[in-house]
């Protein structure tokens, strides 16, 4: 059973899911419908106190973005099943740990990215970059539009290098007002346009209309520990991706091109907007097809059963 709880209807400020209300309603959804649980998977080091009060049956820690894995082994020890996004937090779990570990990526449903059409009338702007011309290239960002996750610094700089490719940022921000600053200064390039309104069903239809997809996330403390759930969703519809280097992403060699600085990422767009190897894109939809929910299943199954 997935719930979403009321927790999830909340502020950006003093948002941990710590909180006493959050715990009581994790307590009460536990006790109402799962009464003993067989498993738990808990997104957050505060879920630890489930494995005390239910002892379930197996139990699996995701580490989310922000996981020190030395400094939280007090809350993670005793979990079966340890999932990490990179491979610096994989490696520095300490060897006292007990339980399996795993490298982990995000998931992405096949379903609706291998769908041809979309039953909801499309956006007038993806009408209208289904038509430009192959000679007009489209570099495409979906997600946050958040300022703590893109450098709007360097892609503001990688739009002035590049007029003649427009882009496109699909996502919504994140209420802060340096966000905002940030989406009302970039728009007002010409070759710039940001949606802010697509259903995620809608998704794949605009990914397929990009030439090139894009990851300008800063390296910092918030991004270096993600793997963007974005770049299995390029990866799904096969597209060329150019990306800022971020280990959750330089595990999978050859499935993107990445770039520091906004002239590399400008010099990786101009190259590899106009064309793509055929081989690439099998090795990124192969990605995409391991990375389903149902396949991660079946890996959690396995690693906490063997022994």
């Amino acid at each position: 059973m997935i719930l979403s709880p009321w927790f999830f209807r909340r502020s950006p400020e003093n948002s941990g899911f710590d909180r006493l209300e959050v715990r009581l309603q994790i307590k009460l959804f536990t006790l109402l419908f799962l009464r003993t649980p067989s498993s738990v998977w808990s997104i957050s080091t505060a879920y630890s106190y489930l494995l005390r009060e239910y002892s379930p049956e197996a139990s699996i820690f995701w580490s989310g973005d922000l996981f020190d894995p030395v400094r939280e082994y007090s809350r993670y020890k005793d979990f079966d099943l340890l999932l990490c996004l990179t491979p610096p937090a994989f490696d520095k779990v300490p060897d006292s740990f007990a339980g399996k570990k795993m490298h982990f990526n995000m998931c992405c449903d096949l379903s609706i990215f291998q769908a041809c059409s979309t039953k909801k009338p499309l956006n007038s702007l993806i009408i209208a970059l289904q038509e430009k011309p192959k000679s007009s290239p489209i570099a495409g960002y979906v997600g946050t539009l958040s300022d703590r996750r893109i450098d709007y610094s360097m892609l503001t700089s990688v739009v002035e290098q590049l007029p003649r490719i427009t882009f496109v940022l699909v996502g919504k921000g994140d209420e802060t007002s340096s966000t905002y600053a940030r989406m009302n200064e970039i728009r007002k390039y010409q070759n710039v346009h940001i949606i802010e309104d697509l259903d995620y069903s809608e998704m794949p239809t605009v990914i397929r209309a990009f030439s090139i997809c894009i990851v300008p996330y800063r390296l910092n403390d918030a991004n270096l520990g993600t793997c963007p759930n974005k770049f299995i969703e390029y990866c799904a519809i096969g597209k060329p991706i150019v990306s800022t280097p971020l280990p959750g992403l330089t595990k999978f060699p050859g499935l993107a091109f990445f770039a520091e600085s906004a002239n590399e990422f400008a010099r990786n767009l101009a190259t590899h907007a106009d064309n793509f190897d055929d081989v690439i894109v099998q090795h990124q939809q192969k990605l995409a097809k391991e990375s389903t929910a149902e396949n991660f299943l079946k890996r959690f199954e396995k690693a906490i059963c063997s022994n």
